[in-house]
């Protein structure tokens, strides 16, 4: 999959925090799933991403996670139109996050 020198940091902070989830070295808040869970249901825009992001918690915002999805935020600013490639890392993390704690 396609990607842009805007989106290979955030490919390595995506899967650098999919590195610490599974090893049980990071996991996510209760807060974290829920914005995880949210995320893995809706469609990913320039404008949907950042207004999830706005609308979390500051402690969910300013963790791991958003870290990495502020991250996310700025990528799709710079290409709107971007890829599924361009986010694909964040996808398997969001996946990985929510898989788990799905019924």
């Amino acid at each position: 999959m396609p990607t842009t020198p805007a989106s290979e940091p955030l490919d390595t902070a995506a899967a650098g925090l999919l590195h610490h989830y599974h090893p049980g070295t990071w996991l996510p808040t209760d807060q974290e799933r829920d914005l995880a869970d949210g995320l893995a249901h809706a469609r990913w825009s320039e404008h949907s991403l950042p207004a999830s992001l706005r609308s979390a918690p500051p402690a969910v915002a300013d963790g791991h996670l958003g870290g990495v999805l502020d991250q996310a935020v700025q990528v799709l600013a710079k290409t709107p139109a971007a890829t599924d490639g361009t986010l694909l890392q964040v996808r398997v993390l969001v996946d990985a996050l929510t898989c788990a704690f799905s019924p």
